[in-house]
């Protein structure tokens, strides 16, 4: 059982590192203006001072707009907030405040909904403007100390002091104590916290990070000349936003996405904001996986032999007990998780020797053995319940050994009495000691699998603040689904539903181009990678390095820092697949490489069991912002474009082609999976395989010739 638990949750760990939790269902407008509303009118109370608010806050009127939803009065709600901003004795108290901002919220909402389009209403958007006011400054500043302070008191020692250092924590008390804070220094205080550096995942550092980024917010948001920007920002977002709704791009993504992450940290027209991501920002990574395909690395026979020993009714019990069984797998039914039963069943032949006194008793079993140990997986890591067990047992005697005859008398005597009995206690302790054996098997590699998983996938995205928006895992009696959305604040997530895939495939995976673009950017977005560094990773993913990566003979090895925007993208269209790498920086030795573009474009099809790709032309290599026709390329760019072209052609080949998809680990029992579908249109890369129980190797590598490379999962 050791074998297959570590198996597949390995398998699953490494399958959903590019994947993220599931955000709350997206609450009614309405709700929070009702909640509000009910909370002041409950402690007004009745008689004449509620009658008064009444009619000066016209509740009533308020009652029959949010009764009318989206078709609402925007003039008439403007009408309630312009009263509760009146200034009039009292309206400074929480339950007049929460109601103005619920209503401040649902107004933005409202002329989102009943605008023309979402072009039309970021364009109207500037009229919701709201300077950020200073007593909240105040509180996310008093905030932030606090946190501060905790931390502090954590931080001792020597190693606290470098703690303290690497987080440029008496910057960060320079400019609490400052009258105006400079937005650069924090910033640069606040990258320290989403590092991936071990440990900034504790929420005695989070809670830090969080309440900084706040902070920043609230500084940037009150700024004086944040007027004049929003109003630019809004009209830039329109331009987009009608651009994108006829071309959705990634490079107007890009844009609309920085926009969108702007208006959010400056907290202004959040209605807007949240209305475009609804339409523009949906999941991006869609993958299914059928039940045969998840049981084929896990189902396994079962056939070992064990000593038995027991003690029944003040007999001690010894002996061999052969196994002969199967483990199983069967997906459970869940909306929320994906839910596994690992089944073990099977029969355990016993031979044994008991004595009892001066008798010896010989006996055969034959014990039925159940065990389940139920697995669950969702965005947090893997759970599992205890393990169950049950056996029934039934016995033999072979002989009876004893001196004297009477002995082997009262002997046979007792144990035909006491034989149900008997078999009773043998079947409970043969139970016990099932659940025994899957526990002990099962619960070492699943707590390694979670382990390995926060580590080295949760942990450090959340360290980022990278973890996606949505991972949301769900099994059917017939297949284990996953759905993700990778965007974040400032990018968003695929503007269209998936491809639909019709027919029976054991994998099928959709993936929105955005899903890979954005990871890069999180996890690329100015690091520098050297070709050392490169390879090593290669080889921890396929498990030995591609001869195009390999070191050329007699040349410096090389390193790239990628550019802070889009370091590496890809689109997905018209049948094809186009990557690009920007590359701020490349350098070999001492030679020194500026700013350069490297694109390939590969046309997709399906060839054999795999994928063929055929590089359309060859690699285009430019500088950022190039346009052919008016740009020129200097000398010197010309002498770069040549060295880089030779050494990354090795790495975006003329051909890429796979004999089809293995799968890691026990899932290689399954066979070779063999590719059916391929699409690339409108963002979506479409695959889905079938799984052919036929091993990959083909029969010219048996003879010693080179294989092809193998799609990895």
């Amino acid at each position: 059982m050791r074998t297959y638990i570590r198996s597949f949750a390995t398998a699953v760990a490494v399958s959903i590192f590019c994947l993220s939790c599931a955000p709350a269902a997206e609450q009614a407008a309405t709700a929070p203006v009702t909640e509000a509303l009910a909370n002041l009118e409950d402690w007004l109370g009745t008689g004449a001072n509620r009658e008064a608010w009444d009619r000066y806050l016209h509740l009533t009127e308020l009652h029959d707009q949010v009764a009318k939803g989206d078709e609402a009065d925007c003039a008439t709600v403007d009408g309630v907030i312009e009263q509760l901003d009146s200034g009039a004795n009292g309206l400074d108290l929480p339950r007049f405040r929460k109601l103005r901002e619920a209503l401040r919220a649902w107004s933005d909402e409202l002329r989102v909904v009943q605008a023309p389009s979402l072009s039309d209403a970021a364009l109207a958007a500037d009229a919701s403007f709201v300077p950020a006011p200073k007593e909240e400054a105040v509180q996310r500043k008093a905030a932030l100390e606090s946190a501060l302070a905790k931390l502090e008191k954590h931080l001792t020692g020597d190693n606290g002091q470098r703690w303290r250092e690497y987080l440029r924590l008496d910057s960060l008390h320079e400019q609490l104590q400052a009258e105006t804070p400079d937005i650069n220094t924090l910033a640069t205080v606040e990258r320290q916290f989403t590092a991936d550096h071990a440990g900034l995942e504790m929420p005695i550092f989070a809670d830090v990070g969080t309440a900084l980024d706040r902070y920043i917010s609230i500084v940037v948001a009150r700024r004086d000349e944040l007027k004049d920007q929003y109003v630019a920002q809004l009209q830039g977002l329109a331009k987009e936003l009608k651009q994108y709704a006829d071309d959705p791009s990634e490079d107007v993504a890009v844009q609309i996405g920085a926009k969108l992450g702007w208006l959010q940290r400056v907290r202004q027209a959040g209605g807007l904001v949240r209305a475009v991501r609804r339409r523009f920002s949906r999941p991006n990574l869609y993958v299914q996986a059928s039940a045969g395909l998840v049981a084929a690395g896990i189902e396994q026979p079962v056939d070992d032999t064990s000593p038995v020993r027991d003690h029944i009714l003040g007999t001690d019990i010894t002996g061999t007990g052969h196994t002969v069984g199967h483990v199983s797998v069967e997906l459970v039914p869940s909306e929320n998780s994906a839910v596994i039963d690992i089944l073990l069943s099977g029969q355990t032949k016993t031979e044994t020797v008991g004595h009892n006194g001066p008798a010896t008793i010989y006996s055969d079993g034959s014990v039925a053995i159940s065990g389940s140990k139920r697995v669950v997986l969702d965005n947090a890591g893997f759970k599992s319940y205890p393990a169950r067990g049950r056996a029934v047992a039934r016995t033999r005697t072979r002989g009876i050994g004893a001196r004297h005859r009477i002995v082997r008398r009262i002997a046979s005597r007792r144990l035909a009495q006491q034989k149900a009995q008997a078999e009773r206690i043998g079947s409970d302790h043969a139970g016990v000691r099932v659940r025994r054996r899957v526990e002990d098997q099962a619960g070492d590699q699943l707590s390694e699998a979670h382990s390995g998983y926060i580590d080295n996938i949760r942990n450090p995205l959340l360290r980022r603040r990278e973890f996606p928006e949505l991972l949301q895992f769900r099994t059917t009696k017939d297949a284990l689904f996953v759905t993700g959305l990778h965007a974040g604040r400032m990018r968003l997530g695929a503007p269209s539903e998936p491809p639909t895939i019709d027919g029976d495939y054991d994998l099928v995976v959709r993936v929105h181009e955005s899903m890979v673009n954005n990871m890069a950017a999180a996890l690329l977005s100015g690091a520098t990678l050297e070709e050392e560094e490169v390879q090593q990773k290669v080889i921890e993913w396929r498990g030995e390095l591609p001869e195009q990566l390999e070191s050329e003979p007699d040349r410096d090895p090389w390193a790239i820092t990628f550019a802070a925007s889009q370091p590496i993208s890809v689109k997905f269209d018209d049948g094809g697949i186009e990557i690009t790498m920007r590359g701020q920086r490349y350098t070999s030795g001492e030679r020194d490489f500026r700013a350069m573009n490297i694109t390939a474009r590969y046309k997709a099809e399906i060839k054999d069991n795999g994928a063929l790709l055929v590089r359309q032309g060859d690699l285009v290599v430019l500088p950022p912002n190039f346009v052919p026709g008016k740009s020129r390329l200097s000398s010197q760019q010309i002498s770069w474009q040549t060295t880089l072209e030779r050494r990354f052609g090795k790495v975006f080949e003329p051909e890429i082609e796979s004999e089809g998809l293995e799968l890691p680990g026990s899932w290689k029992k399954a066979g070779r999976l063999d590719l059916k579908i391929l699409q690339s249109e409108a963002g979506w890369l479409a695959l889905a395989w079938v799984a052919s129980g036929e091993p990959l190797d083909s029969d010219e590598d048996a003879e010693g010739e080179d294989k092809v490379a193998v799609d990895k999962p």
